[in-house]
């Protein structure tokens, strides 16, 4: 050996401590070569007498790991003893101890050992309950018998592609080989905030607690005299009255109570995408990410929800979905217009509308945006993309809400209803913009001469009244219009609009509109001079034209 010491538990080189001397841990004195052969039944003993120093040792690693081993072992025991307090038992064998209750056949609690190791941990959990409801004087010895009929089902194991560089020990998460490397470097990250101690692992801080800050079977907070009554409820509540440590971005200064959740924003900054799609090739910065991706190439859509039957394919949408449609619960209201948000980050977007804030900025055309999202949608106009694919006539479109409108032409369904007519819609735009028929608003106002309208279309075509514009210009007579698709309707003779009591054709809803009131007999133009009723706003006109010549005469 060359002065280093050789861990008997794992057979690590270091500077460690030794299995024989006795130390301090929260207290209590340990002895690492007693708690081996009280523990396991090992006795480890020095090689020799002249090297025994530096081959009679356990690493930081096997230190806690053997703790643990430890206390489990003394609760094991100390729940055996309660358990045994309240249950007959006789001794058949020397090392087989045997239940017995009048209405059951006797059960063999040791020979039962291999069955016990096989149950899923939740049936375990289930049967230690029984064992503190049998204290509590519940009769429960005959449920507690375990059918030799029952299949126990194998546990899933995952397979372990993170190894530590020191001792070699593997990991199935990178998150756990991070927590394990700090024994090697001696890294200690959870603190008592009511002494200052210093932990490696956050299950030692837990023990410490339970261990140092308690008083019976009772943890008071010594800051606000708060009771609880296990220790990790008092470590969680003692947070509450210090500042905890925040991790910022150095990008953009957000904050993040964890360090994970640091490192997996900073992602979205240095464009970091190492999970790749097998079927498109786009790739993504998290696993969660393209396994919802992948979700729009199957069409899979897993997440119901109980009220309104409607899919998604994330746990997420779900439950925003669930928030904002059926509880209608917005919690987080604007203090300028005083409109209210299920969510925060929806109000922090709406703010920036008062404040003029537009933080996203596209690289190709320099044009601003106030939230990311928005951006992201705008740059599929540089680079082409249309992800959203219709499964009935294949039409692509970059926008899901285009997708999903597009598809209820196919489907028929018209989610939205009026409230006052009954009317349905199939998109929640429209029904916003039908809801102004019957409330009478028209929040879209001429600059010119100040006249209303309900929809912006509207108050775009009325401005061509003004500025004589003629954008459209017809291919096959090359004369101007203001609407394309309705001029080729004369050349191409299409009437798509029929009457459904005399089937009459026309080429525009308006003329239909107007058809229908010689059936309907609705007059809603009336003169102010005489009260005659017309059909048509030109009659009307027509008819003040000769009370003028009357006059003039």
């Amino acid at each position: 050996m060359t002065g280093n010491t050789l861990c008997r538990c794992c057979h690590a080189e270091g500077e460690f401590k030794n299995l024989g001397i006795t130390y301090h841990f929260n207290g209590i004195e340990e002895v690492f070569s007693v708690m081996l052969r009280d523990t396991f039944n090992v006795n480890v003993l020095p090689m020799s007498p002249e090297v025994g120093k530096s081959t009679y040792g356990i690493c930081g690693m096997c230190e806690p790991r053997l703790r643990e081993a430890a206390l489990f072992k003394q609760q094991v025991v100390t729940y055996t003893t309660a358990y045994l307090k309240y249950v007959k038992f006789e001794q058949d064998q020397a090392d087989s101890c045997r239940l017995i209750d009048s209405n059951y056949q006797s059960v063999d609690l040791f020979s039962k050992h291999d069955e016990l190791d096989d149950q899923p941990l939740s049936a375990l959990r289930s049967d230690r309950k029984k064992t503190e409801n049998s204290e509590a004087g519940t009769d429960w010895i005959g449920a507690a018998e375990l059918s030799d009929d029952e299949d126990s089902k194998p546990l899933k194991t995952k397979s372990k592609k993170y190894s530590c560089t020191i001792c070699e020990k593997e990991f199935t998460y990178n998150g756990s080989l991070e927590v394990h490397m700090r024994v090697h470097n001696g890294e200690k990250l959870y603190q008592c905030l009511l002494c200052d101690n210093k932990f490696v692992y956050n299950k030692e801080l837990t023990k410490h607690v339970e261990m140092n800050h308690g008083e019976g079977s009772q943890y008071p907070c010594t800051i606000c005299s708060k009771i609880f009554e296990k220790a990790r409820l008092l470590k969680a509540h003692v947070k509450i009255h210090f500042d905890r440590q925040k991790f910022k971005c150095s990008y953009c200064e957000k904050e993040f109570m964890r360090k994970r959740g640091l490192k997996e924003h900073l992602k979205t900054h240095t464009g970091e995408r190492k999970y790749a799609c097998d079927v498109c090739n786009k790739s993504f910065g998290h696993s969660q990410t393209l396994k919802s991706h992948k979700l729009t190439h199957t069409g899979e859509r897993p997440y119901v929800c109980d009220i309104c039957g409607r899919t998604f394919p994330q746990r997420t949408h779900l439950k925003r979905h669930i928030v904002i449609i059926h509880t209608g619960i917005k919690p987080f209201t604007c203090d300028v217009c005083q409109k209210q948000f299920s969510s925060k980050s929806y109000l922090a977007i709406h703010e920036r509308q008062h404040t003029g804030e537009r933080p996203f900025s596209c690289d190709v055309c320099k044009k601003d945006f106030t939230a990311y999202t928005t951006l992201k949608v705008h740059m599929r106009v540089h680079t082409g993309l249309k992800p959203y694919s219709c499964s009935f006539c294949n039409r692509q479109f970059a926008q899901m809400a285009g997708f999903k409108l597009h598809e209820r032409t196919h489907t028929g369904e018209r989610p939205y209803s009026c409230k006052v007519c009954k009317k349905p819609f199939s998109d929640s735009g429209y029904l916003k913009v039908h809801m102004r028929l019957h409330t009478g608003e028209k929040p879209y106002s001429c600059d010119v001469c100040k006249r209303c309208f309900r929809e912006t279309g509207q108050l775009k075509r009325h401005m061509r009244v003004h500025t004589g514009e003629k954008p459209y210009t017809c291919k096959i007579c090359n004369k101007q219009i203001g609407n394309l698709s309705k001029h080729m309707r004369v050349h191409s003779n299409d009437r798509p609009y029929s009457c459904s009591i005399c089937n009459k054709q026309f080429s525009i809803s308006g003329n239909l509109k107007l058809h229908m009131r010689i059936h309907s007999g609705e007059r809603p133009f009336s003169c102010e001079l005489c009260n005659s009723q017309f059909t048509q706003s030109s009659g009307l006109k027509r008819h003040k034209c000769a009370h003028a010549l009357k006059v003039d005469s």
